[in-house]
């Protein structure tokens, strides 16, 4: 599987993932304005009247202008486009039993119930498995009787891209993880490099 280019504005806040091609498109549009990280792919083109063939050398980290592709993904407060950024914040890891579980096992929990006003918002999900969730029902965990094993947060933008892709570079997991609060669970399973 090819990396992915990490996009960034120009002040270094990440807005994308995007495929090689898409990162050569902010080279060829002249977008880049700075560029870290490690080379992920070299993209030849044509040949000029002195038989010079063009290059386009891309990065995996890059530092663009205009407009960013998916930056209103980040500003979103619901979570349902982001279930599997969810279930990775919470390290599929049932917020009532503690079982660890696959996807296809997993729901997204109101801790406040939506029929008593709660939202769908970071704060008041959790992953839950289908059968807690089940139990909990309608209610508030208090009012089931079931304990919440951790407390819901709002993952950072950094979290996010970090949560988002499953084939992070090292550079640029050192890159992201540099802004993540020191009490995120990103940090149980990370290891500079």
């Amino acid at each position: 599987m090819t990396p992915q280019v990490l996009i960034c504005d120009v002040s270094g806040t990440p807005r994308a993932w995007a495929d090689d091609q898409t990162g050569a498109c902010y080279y060829a549009r002249k977008k880049v304005q700075w560029e870290i990280g490690s080379h992920v792919k070299t993209f030849l083109g044509g040949h000029n009247v002195k038989a010079e063939q063009s290059q386009i050398d891309v990065m995996s980290i890059l530092g663009v202008t205009g407009p960013i592709f998916e930056k209103e993904w980040y500003d979103r407060e619901t979570i349902y486009a982001e279930r599997m950024i969810l279930y990775a914040r919470d390290r599929h890891l049932c917020a009532y039993c503690g079982h660890v579980n696959g996807v296809r096992s997993l729901t997204i929990d109101h801790v406040q119930p939506r029929s008593k006003g709660g939202k769908n918002t970071w704060m008041n999900t959790v992953t839950a498995c289908k059968s807690c969730n089940v139990a909990k029902a309608d209610r508030t965990p208090e009012q089931a009787g079931m304990l919440l094993l951790y407390v819901p947060y709002s993952p950072t933008v950094h979290e996010k891209m970090v949560l988002k892709n499953r084939n992070i570079l090292g550079d640029q997991m050192d890159f992201l993880m540099t802004r993540v609060p020191k009490h995120s669970r990103l940090w149980i399973d990370y290891k500079p490099n």
